[in-house]
């Protein structure tokens, strides 16, 4: 998994880097906040559909009111459980997911109001997710471990509140449309903010 995360990585500083010439300006940034799986919780028991989440992102801005981003998004873990009893035997099933997304946005903005500036945001998304299984009964113990990988679309707002001439912070709402396809099929909103240092 390390090495998974560091090829995320290393692909979005490349794409980063391949886009720098052609820029006015460029940014770095990070954000922290809560992701919340909207379809995992409908028919399960016991259920955990919100998450802490993670984001590591570098934009260019070509003019004043476009520009395109790319970043490395973690999902920390979100679970599900089921309990049955059947037969004088209980069973319990239990799923754990984690996250990982890599991105690339066109942002818009609209003019400046103050130090206020607020963007709109469309994109494409790379997602991994990672699945936990675990299975219980007073005879039979499993845990399997599977992943699964695709592409889905992400979109948003956000608003940057300009400290200086080279450091802002931002608060972000991040829709990340279907992620997952055979084990989990869910779309992800996600609120974050965190601080953003332009050069």
């Amino acid at each position: 998994m390390k090495t998974r995360n560091l090829l995320f990585a290393a692909a979005t500083l490349t794409s980063f880097a391949s886009y720098g010439q052609a820029a006015e300006s460029g940014y770095f940034g990070l954000s922290l906040g809560e992701a919340e799986v909207t379809d995992l919780c409908e028919s399960n028991y016991d259920c955990d559909d919100k998450a802490m989440t993670g984001r590591i992102y570098g934009g260019v801005q070509f003019n004043g009111f476009a520009g395109v981003e790319f970043g490395y998004r973690y999902i920390d873990e979100v679970s599900a459980s089921l309990y049955e009893y059947d037969s004088g035997w209980g069973y319990s099933y239990g799923a754990e997911i984690t996250g990982h997304f890599v991105d690339t946005t066109a942002l818009f903005s609209l003019p400046e109001t103050g130090p206020v500036q607020v963007v709109a945001k469309a994109g494409v998304m790379l997602w991994l997710l990672d699945y936990d299984f675990e299975v219980n009964s007073s005879y039979y113990n499993e845990t399997i471990s599977e992943n699964e990988s695709g592409l889905g679309l992400r979109t948003g707002l956000g608003a940057r509140f300009n400290l200086s001439d080279s450091f802002s912070l931002r608060a972000d709402w991040d829709y990340l449309v279907n992620a997952g396809d055979d084990l989990m099929d869910s779309d992800i909103h996600i609120f974050s903010a965190g601080p953003e240092i332009r050069f």
